[in-house]
């Protein structure tokens, strides 16, 4: 008589392991909110990533250094970080070329936005590519209903993420990290593509 076979299957899939995704932000409000709905999104449709956001405040290379300084403690604490990564914007910061250096040379992935973040959040919504001031960015991102007084909208269409990545990269077909862009663009996509795992 043949043994009997368990019900247990053994050629299941191995398990990926989560990618950890440390996000280091220049704004306090939005970004950091943008960054926990889009992976509570993407979750939703099975992706997995850790990405925690750590909201700054200040200018670029300040956004750079804290995110050394979280990731090495990350390392100590033998939790580190698979990608680390810095969201910062043009504006009028007389930094960001020192960031941008800082960042390479620490191995963390610095993404610019031109001018600022809202160009990339409106691209949610519309793909138009037309350079704005920082008011009317403020102004036009606020008419859009995507954000009020930096608050992210609870409503906002994050499943339109991959339309603003497509609008991304025809804004800026050299797109890459520890690069600014033209006005407007935005390195964002990177993030995205990473969460997804690609």
């Amino acid at each position: 008589m043949a043994p009997r076979k368990s019900g247990r299957r053994t050629n299941r899939p191995k398990r990926q392991p989560v990618r950890r995704i440390l996000v280091v932000t220049e704004g306090t409000r939005t970004e950091p909110q943008y960054v926990e709905g889009l992976n509570r999104y993407l979750r939703s449709t099975g992706t997995t990533a850790v990405v925690k956001p750590v909201p700054v405040g200040r200018d670029p290379r300040t956004v750079v250094r804290k995110a050394i300084e979280v990731r090495d403690k990350a390392v100590k604490d033998e939790k580190g970080y698979d990608v680390c990564l810095c969201l910062v914007d043009v504006d009028e910061h007389e930094t960001l070329s020192a960031a941008c250096q800082l960042a390479a040379r620490e191995s963390i992935l610095l993404l610019v936005s031109n001018l600022k973040f809202e160009a990339w959040l409106r691209w949610h919504v519309e793909d138009k590519r037309s350079p704005l001031s920082s008011s009317q960015l403020d102004e036009l991102t606020t008419k859009l209903g995507l954000i009020t007084k930096k608050i992210l909208s609870p409503s906002f269409p994050f499943h339109a993420v991959h339309e603003a990545c497509e609008t991304a990269r025809r804004a800026d077909p050299d797109l890459e990290a520890g690069r600014i862009g033209p006005d407007p663009s935005s390195a964002m996509p990177i993030l995205v593509d990473l969460m997804l795992g690609r």
